[in-house]
């Protein structure tokens, strides 16, 4: 009986594929590091170990990801979801601790119905990447989450956007969750998020991006994307084989800016020369805060393709960060981007790394990576280790594989 009942509903599920537009999409990514440290840990010094880490996703042990979408036979009304699954975050970081639990969620479960050939309402938990802002380091917007999203076409070019959460979505790290804190998805509505956004694209010269949202309590327990933000973003398009992208963004926006106003400009250039490929991300950090300093980032890059094999090497100078998570029970995250500022952009801390790479391109879309990052780390006190053999540097090498297979 059981498998009769599985026999139908496959052959069920199927008629479904072919009678309706449900289309799927999606990727798997995973890797493995050797890591090298002089960090010092209880034993002494901690001995090379192995991590499991996926570089594209930038997410411990790995990630699975599928999209699935479904448009009604008038073109007019469907349904979008996400499928994922990954590593979840460990609490125990140190060799040993025990391997990632799985975590499983739908991080985009939404339908939408299109009417007035301009408007479309979406409703459920949604992720939109419209609005993003496009660059290499940020690439980012104001958040979703569980609610509402009225988008608006009035001319060609041009995308509006009304977003209402009463619950955000958290970060790919957490697997894009909901926050939790909020009972049964209640929120007075002068605490909700709220989210205004607008787009113009002018094919073949430039896009602009602006994304606004309010003060509020969506975040729950954990405060995500809670503060009032904007971001402006531009590209332009109009000289060929030119990448150039320019963002702004401004965090805790409202009475307290003065204080605890944070305004990043982040760049993002690159040009293609036949074979040649090189460019430089940069971001400036600049804090309201007292006795802050102005944090900058630099992370030129080039790269060379050979038929179906990509040499490169990324260069990073960063006055005022540090390596995002590089803590004393944690070396093994490896991802291009993982940098991030300390606290007041404080100018005693820095890094100064490199990644020389070679991807491997079985098929488009099919890519073995092999790289070693290195990043020599220092801090404005003594801050890597332990207690009673602490140091204010640290030197880090990670030998990797890793593997993304897009379907």
């Amino acid at each position: 009986m059981k498998k009769i009942t599985a026999v139908l509903i496959l052959a069920i599920t199927a008629g479904v594929v072919f009678a309706q537009e449900l289309k799927f999409d999606g990727y798997v990514n995973s890797g493995l590091g050797l890591v090298i440290t002089n960090r010092k840990d209880n034993e002494g010094s901690v001995d090379p170990y192995i991590t499991v880490y996926g570089v594209d996703a930038e997410q411990y042990g790995y990630r699975f990801r599928l999209n699935g979408s479904y448009t009604n036979a008038d073109g007019n009304a469907g349904a979008k979801f996400r499928f994922q699954a990954q590593a979840k975050n460990r609490t125990d970081t140190t060799p040993g601790g025990g391997l990632p639990i799985m975590d499983i969620g739908v991080p985009i479960a939404l339908g939408w119905v299109k009417f007035a050939d301009m408007f479309t309402l979406n409703a459920g938990i949604i992720d939109d990447g419209t609005w993003a802002s496009g660059g290499a380091i940020l690439d980012d917007d104001m958040g979703e989450g569980l609610g509402l999203l009225l988008k608006a076409s009035p001319v060609s070019g041009l995308d509006l956007g009304f977003g209402a959460y009463a619950v955000s979505a958290l970060g790919g790290g957490d697997n894009n969750a909901l926050a939790g804190g909020l009972n049964k998805n209640i929120i007075d509505w002068d605490y909700a998020k709220y989210v205004f956004n607008i787009g113009y694209t002018f094919p073949e010269v430039f896009k602009l991006t602006a994304t606004f949202r309010n003060d509020n309590d969506a975040g729950g327990s954990t405060n995500r994307d809670e503060t009032m933000k904007s971001i402006i973003g531009a590209r332009l398009f109009m000289v060929k084989n030119l990448t150039a992208i320019a963002e702004v963004e401004v965090d805790e926006l409202g009475e307290d800016f003065d204080t605890k106003g944070k305004i990043n400009f982040y760049e993002t250039l690159g040009y293609k020369l036949n074979s040649l490929n090189f460019g430089l991300n940069a971001v400036q950090y600049l804090s309201q805060a007292d006795d802050s300093d102005i944090g900058l980032r630099f992370n030129p890059w080039v790269s060379y393709t050979i038929g179906k094999i990509v040499p490169r090497l990324d260069l990073v100078y960063f006055i005022g960060g540090k390596v995002d998570g590089s803590d004393n029970d944690e070396d093994g995250k490896y991802g291009r981007k993982n940098y991030a500022p300390v606290s007041g952009n404080n100018k005693d801390w820095s890094v100064i790394g490199a990644r020389p790479s070679v991807k491997i391109n079985f098929d488009s879309k099919t890519v073995l990576e092999i790289g070693d990052v290195i990043n020599f780390e220092t801090a404005a006190n003594d801050y890597y280790g332990v207690a009673g053999d602490l140091s204010d540097s640290k030197i880090t090498n990670v030998f990797y594989v890793d593997l993304k297979l897009s379907f």
